[in-house]
């Protein structure tokens, strides 16, 4: 039966329920440019209603309402929003960090400004040309070496600064790795407070904005894909591999590779697998170390070699004016597999004499070799014999340039897709300050009504027990 102390307890459970409502929009406000924070809403139900129906009993008028009660407090969040988000996510990081390292290729390779490649080849055959007009002017076989020692140190220069670029990318690749352990542990316990939390009825909501936070950060660092379970708890995969099921984590671990230069090879350490991921950062600075710079490399041994090659092969067979016979012009020898990184000028060339420039020997007027190797430019060497070697090189510059263009686009359109996306999903999880400021103000006014209807209640309890029983005195 409803009495004036069960009105007390209805009057305090909305002054209660109403002040909580208050403190969860205070906590949005407070958190309104915190990252990765999703905003909250106290939902309101009314309580059960008294008494509870029963096919004995007393008989009432009808059931009395005992008031209103926060049934939950609820998270926006809409995990169709995220799944797309997070691929979208891996697919811009990927294709933006492999745009950036294609940008540092481009820039060492210089294929561009007058200090190109192919302008020192130029001018190593015009050095040859020159000679060949007059053998004998000790000012043209100097000139000549210089250009020669030009062309070497521009492909020394290309192929070491392309290595060092492979190996700075083969250093972030293990930094990667590490974080991507580093935040498995994190989401796998996360994942356990998370299931305990709901196991007891309530709901973990900043707990899972933490979790959130860190998923999409792994789906910016491998592309990871996420399965939300019916108890809460996230499970995540890399590819076809699990790299979280509830608290349990599978590692990755790094090793030298001996195939592949001892760079960095992942694997699965539980299972020993390879790691595989087409989004996300490590799949671009897999590419770019993988793919892109020894594509890039493999050009200029191609040209080291064949030009080295070459012109030693037409040296050999050539007289200097000391009638020197049978030497190289070129050196290959060295001690890693790239010609470019390799090529030197040979130490034969100390004695500017010993350059051969005439076909017969004792003929220092003779300056028909010099011709010959100056013609070298325009041999078809490459590429099945399709190509000279300056063709071949800017052919492959040219291929290099539409891949850059081409990240750069992928880059530009992912990035689009994925402002849009986030526009969408802020739209559904932000705080709007504007609309805080509206449930604000209507969590006050129930709170002050309630507040009337407490007082109200305690003047009627004062008369009842300090009034009753005094008529007439």
């Amino acid at each position: 039966m409803s009495t004036l102390f069960s009105s007390v307890n209805l009057a305090l459970r909305a002054l209660l329920t109403h002040q909580q409502s208050i403190q969860v929009t205070e906590h949005n406000v407070a958190n309104v440019n915190t990252p990765g924070y999703r905003r909250q809403e106290a939902v309101l139900a009314a309580g059960l209603p008294y008494p509870s129906p029963h096919l004995t009993g007393n008989v009432f008028a009808g059931q009395m309402g005992t008031g209103v009660m926060v049934d939950l407090i609820r998270r926006f969040n809409m995990e169709f929003y995220d799944g797309r988000y997070r691929r979208e996510l891996g697919e811009t990081k990927r294709w933006s960090l492999e745009q950036q390292v294609l940008s540092q290729v481009e820039s060492t390779l210089s294929e561009t400004g007058e200090d190109s490649l192919v302008s020192k080849m130029d001018a190593f055959w015009s050095g040859w040309q020159a000679l060949s007009n007059d053998p004998t002017n000790m000012a043209l076989r100097a000139d000549l070496k210089e250009k020669a020692d030009n062309l070497v140190g521009a492909l020394n220069w290309r192929a070491n600064a392309l290595i060092q670029l492979r190996e700075d990318q083969d250093l972030a690749i293990q930094s990667r790795v590490d974080e991507i352990n580093s935040i498995a542990g994190q989401i796998a316990k996360l994942n356990a407070e998370i299931a305990s939390v709901k196991g007891s009825g309530d709901q973990p909501n900043d707990l899972m904005d933490s979790r959130d936070q860190l998923l999409d950060r792994l789906a910016e660092l491998s592309g990871a894909t996420v399965n939300i379970q019916e108890n809460g708890e996230a499970n995540v995969t890399i590819g076809q591999h699990a790299l979280v099921i509830g608290s349990r984590t599978f590692s990755l671990t790094t090793a030298p590779d001996a195939a592949n230069f001892n760079l960095t090879k992942i694997t699965w350490q539980e299972d020993g697998l390879d790691f595989d991921a087409s989004r996300g950062e490590l799949a671009g600075l897999l590419d770019a170390r993988d793919r892109v710079i020894p594509a890039q490399l493999d050009a200029l041994d191609n040209v080291a070699n064949t030009l080295a090659t070459r012109v030693n092969q037409l040296h050999q067979t050539g007289y200097g004016l000391n009638n020197a016979h049978g030497l190289d012009f070129f050196d290959l020898t060295g001690p890693t597999t790239h010609h470019a990184l390799n090529i030197r000028l040979s130490t034969n060339l100390d004695d500017l004499n010993n350059i051969a420039a005439s076909t017969t020997t004792d003929s220092p007027g003779n300056g028909n070799l010099a011709g010959t190797i100056a013609r070298v430019q325009e041999e078809l060497l490459m590429s099945g014999n399709s190509a000279s070697i300056t063709q071949y090189y800017t052919g492959k510059v040219g291929e290099f340039g539409l891949e850059v263009s081409g990240a750069e686009t992928r880059s530009r359109d992912r990035q689009t897709v994925i402002d849009s996306l986030s526009s969408m999903r802020e739209s559904v999880t932000g705080v709007s300050l504007d609309e805080e400021a509206a449930n604000l103000v209507k969590s006050q006014r129930a709170y002050q009504a309630a507040s009337r209807m407490m007082t109200a209640i305690d003047d009627m309890l004062d008369r009842v027990i300090n009034g009753m029983g005094l008529v007439g005195r």
